[in-house]
């Protein structure tokens, strides 16, 4: 399993900045994402070559292994959508294997099915982009979100019927939102593409470094490789200054990988 260091929580740089300073902490890849810890567009990510200079800096750093995400509601706008469509285009410029991208959150002001039918529409046209530039789509969720569980998630990949989307699974997310993670991370076997990790109390939607928390991380890792995941996975935590918690929390994974 290779662990990836975000460059949303090192955003104050250049994306070059940001990837060499995340490989000096030891991490083994970066995901590129394409907005800042704000969640505002970083301007870099859309510029001309950015996808061809990305691929010079990952190979001059030394990274073993690297994602690409663009965490947006889609399903918003028309904009949102365009923009997550754009990202592919630039994660295959990239060489990137796959773009993370997250599905939209619940509004109380409108029907379920009407969210659910918008879901599994716009993921539709964004597989089918994706499978143009050669990519694969990773699907998080999240608590809150129209796709909020293991099920919704699978119900999705089956209405969509592209072999294209798969599975960004967020231990965190899985642990607050399926009665049984291990069954769950089961039932996801052959689907994960990628994962984010971290640690979370019960109940609680906050991320946290791996060394604090409720979650048994050497199972949630255990599960994964028994489903068939031993790829690249993000440390996915906000809150902290990243590169501080970074020299921890990366011989924590390493000790259980």
């Amino acid at each position: 399993m290779l662990l990836l260091g975000r460059t949303q929580m090192v955003d104050t740089c250049s994306y070059e900045e940001s990837i060499r300073r995340l490989m000096k902490c030891g991490f083994d890849g970066v995901e590129a994402g394409v907005f800042d810890r704000g969640f505002h567009v970083r301007d870099e990510f859309f510029s001309d070559g950015f996808g061809r200079r990305m691929r010079d800096i990952m190979a001059s750093c030394g990274v073993k292994g690297y994602s690409v995400s663009a965490h947006v509601d889609f399903t918003e706008c028309e904009e949102k959508f365009r923009l997550v469509y754009d990202a592919i285009a630039v994660a295959g410029e990239m060489e990137a294997p796959l773009l993370i991208i997250n599905g939209a959150i619940k509004k109380e002001t409108e029907t379920f099915e009407k969210q659910w039918e918008r879901q599994i529409r716009d993921l539709g046209r964004l597989c089918r982009r994706a499978q143009e530039m050669g990519i694969l789509l990773a699907l998080e969720f999240e608590p809150g979100f129209v796709i909020d569980s293991t099920d919704l998630m699978l119900r999705a990949f089956s209405e969509v019927g592209s072999p294209i989307l798969k599975a960004n699974l967020d231990i965190g997310h899985v642990f607050l939102c399926d009665p049984d993670p291990m069954d769950a991370i089961a039932r996801c076997k052959g689907l994960i593409a990628h994962a984010h990790l971290e640690n979370m109390k019960t109940g609680v939607h906050n991320h946290l470094v791996p060394y604090e928390g409720d979650m048994d991380l050497p199972a949630y890792i255990s599960a994964l490789r028994d489903a068939g995941f031993d790829g690249m996975a993000s440390f996915d935590a906000y809150q902290y200054d990243y590169e501080a918690v970074a020299e921890k929390t990366i011989a924590y994974f390493k000790g259980i990988f």
